[in-house]
């Protein structure tokens, strides 16, 4: 009897220690989150209940995750509940409350309900029950109880991987659709093709996997230094995924509510395709000069299909064909960017369109050319996506905008305004192909920075937008372009956690967002999540940000200290010894002797150095 109040008493307690901090812990952050008294004991002898018809999918995903995150073997199985305590209920009902995607988790001391009306709901309630398990958890776990209510501000919720600059296995690719969909991501935009590889099997051209799929060696030259290839030497950097293996991805994605978006990017960025069909490009006789091999790195001349041969239209159209046979994805992405249009200017095709089709200039030519893949598409029965340069000319009605240009540019403003669906991935905002610390400590990458705390505050429908234009936005999507990243380890680095960031935008009410209860999640819980699963997760939110003036008139360096996140403190050095917990804490900007060597670190109250030590000389 003793031992069982003790045994009781223990559980209480540490259900206790658990629920102070669990309501804090969320990415995304749920709508509503009530913690009650009590808690769940979950364990080997706990038993699940899904729906009949959702039984393919939704066991498989529920009992390889209760193995891999707390190494329990649960049963689970279809029909009514045949137990009155210790079970796990998903329910499917019908609830206005519940958007599509959304769901309610009800944690009580003898169960777990999660109610969704869909499929997606059930499976988005089972990844918030799993952010309810204490991270490092193993075998018998106590979940503490509450009532989450919980549905999606966006549909979509995306992230865009380029696996053309470089590419990535289909193993690597199943690992972050895993990942990404526990954070509640549903769209993976694949980057299919470039100027710098040709990753899907298309049948009827078997060249573009031949050759289009495979580029000359430049490993260690920088990527915009790189010399173009030459005919004769080897090309062994590449890879590309058959039809097979791609049915293989969508059908571990569709299981994990993560729809796949195709992108074929024409007509510009076509560099290996037409180094594997030259026909396409706009002379018939290769002008002197006129590289045609598949780009090895940034600079990619020549890379516009012509857009005057109806042979152009007649490739096209086959392979949208055989991309839309097998994608299931409602979405086609045509690309349609950064056209260089110089040989438009100069080649007979091109312009004998123009004025067959009273076209004034190369600008209505590229809206002649989009509005051409549009009815491709469209004949195969998918919605058109386009990046906002398909705007230029008469514009493309019908189709769906990703929006990534700002400035000079407002198409977050343009497109919702002119009826256009959109989605937006702005590049001050999602583009975490940028570095994200002081350029000078982060890997290879564009010399722009992108800090965690950016993609976090980021708000994707402008304050201009009236009410009807806003419902236009369909969501937000970070995109990863990867000029800079040949390697998983990089590539994972550039992903996590900004792309846990961008879920929460896309997710979250704005209302309910802080970035201080979002890093400390981090910190507490989710490092250690994508840790324990092997992820290679960036640190850079702790890293010291320094700034320097040199006062030639007093001699002196004027020295200031910066870092995004909250609660922690700077120390640092100036003899060259490593900062500790002990050195001078920074208090505010301070004046040195120049060319002295900073050296400055990021501490929290237990004295550990939380990130990266910033090195810098002060002249």
């Amino acid at each position: 009897m003793k031992k069982l109040v003790f045994i009781i008493v223990t559980f209480l307690l540490t259900i206790s220690g658990i629920a102070q901090e669990i309501n804090n812990i969320f990415i995304p952050q749920p709508e509503s989150v009530v913690m009650q008294p009590g808690g769940f004991k979950l364990s080997n002898e706990t038993q699940v209940f899904i729906p009949k018809s959702y039984e393919a999918n939704l066991k498989s995903i529920i009992s390889s995750k209760f193995r891999d995150d707390v190494g329990l073997e649960l049963a689970i199985k279809t029909g009514r509940v045949t137990t009155r305590s210790n079970y796990i209920l998903f329910e499917k009902v019908r609830n206005a409350a519940i958007k599509p995607e959304g769901y309610i988790l009800e944690i009580t001391p003898s169960s777990i309900t999660i109610k969704a009306t869909d499929y997606a709901g059930m499976f988005n309630g089972f990844q918030t029950l799993r952010q309810t398990i204490p991270a490092g958890s193993k075998g018998t776990t106590a979940i503490p109880s509450m009532t989450i209510t919980d549905n999606p501000r966006f549909q979509w919720r995306g992230v865009l991987a380029d696996v053309s600059r470089h590419f990535q296995t289909k193993e690597f690719l199943l690992k972050q659709i895993d990942v990404l969909s526990s954070y509640k991501i549903n769209k993976f935009h694949l980057h299919l093709t470039d100027d710098q590889g040709w990753r899907i099997e298309i049948k009827k051209y078997p060249n573009l996997t031949k050759k289009g799929a495979w580029r000359a060696d430049r490993t260690g030259i920088a990527w915009w230094e790189r010399e173009a290839a030459t005919a004769d030497e080897p090309k062994t950097v590449g890879g590309f995924y058959t039809q097979e293996e791609l049915k293989e991805i969508i059908a571990y994605a569709k299981v994990r509510n993560v729809e796949i978006i195709p992108e074929i990017d024409v007509p510009a960025h076509s560099k290996a395709l037409i180094a594997s069909y030259p026909h396409l490009f706009c002379y018939d006789e290769v002008p002197e000069g006129v590289n045609f091999e598949v780009a090895v790195g940034g600079k990619a001349p020549d890379n516009a299909l012509c857009a005057g041969k109806e042979t152009t239209y007649t490739f096209l159209e086959d392979i949208i064909k055989e991309v839309a046979a097998l994608f299931p994805s409602k979405y086609l992405h045509i690309g349609g960017d950064e056209c260089n249009k110089s040989n438009w200017k100069k080649c007979p095709h091109c312009q004998k369109v123009m004025k067959d089709n009273n076209l004034k200039d190369e600008e209505e030519l590229q809206s002649y050319f989009i509005q051409r893949m549009h009815k491709m598409v469209t004949a195969q029965k998918k919605t058109m996506i386009g990046w906002d340069e398909v705007l230029s000319g008469h514009g493309v009605k019908g189709a769906t905008i990703m929006a990534w240009r700002r400035g000079m540019h407002t198409p977050e403003l343009q497109a919702p305004r002119e009826g256009y669906p959109t989605i937006m991935t702005s590049y001050l905002h999602s583009y975490i192909s940028r570095v994200q610390g002081p350029t000078f400590m982060e890997p290879e990458g564009p010399n722009s920075v992108l800090p965690l705390s950016v993609v976090y505050n980021h708000e994707p429908i402008p304050s201009e937008l009236t009410t009807e234009e806003a419902n236009r936005v369909l969501g937000n999507q970070a995109s990863l372009w990867a000029e800079f990243t040949p390697t998983e380890e990089h590539f994972e680095y550039m992903l996590y956690p900004r792309t846990l960031a961008s879920a929460e935008v896309s997710w979250s009410n704005p209302k309910l967002k802080s970035w201080e209860r979002f890093q400390n999640a981090l910190v507490s819980d989710h490092f250690k999540r994508l840790e324990q699963y092997g992820v290679n997760v960036a640190k850079s939110m702790f890293t010291v940000y320094p700034a320097f003036a040199i006062d030639q008139l007093n001699t002196e360096a004027i020295v200031f200290l910066k870092t995004e996140t909250v609660g922690y403190n700077i120390h640092y050095t100036l003899d060259g010894s490593e900062p500790t917990i002990h050195s001078t804490k920074y208090e505010g900007d301070f004046k040195t002797v120049p060319k002295k060597l900073l050296k400055a670190g990021l501490f929290n109250d237990k004295g550990e150095l939380l990130g990266a030590i910033t090195e810098i000389r002060l002249k």
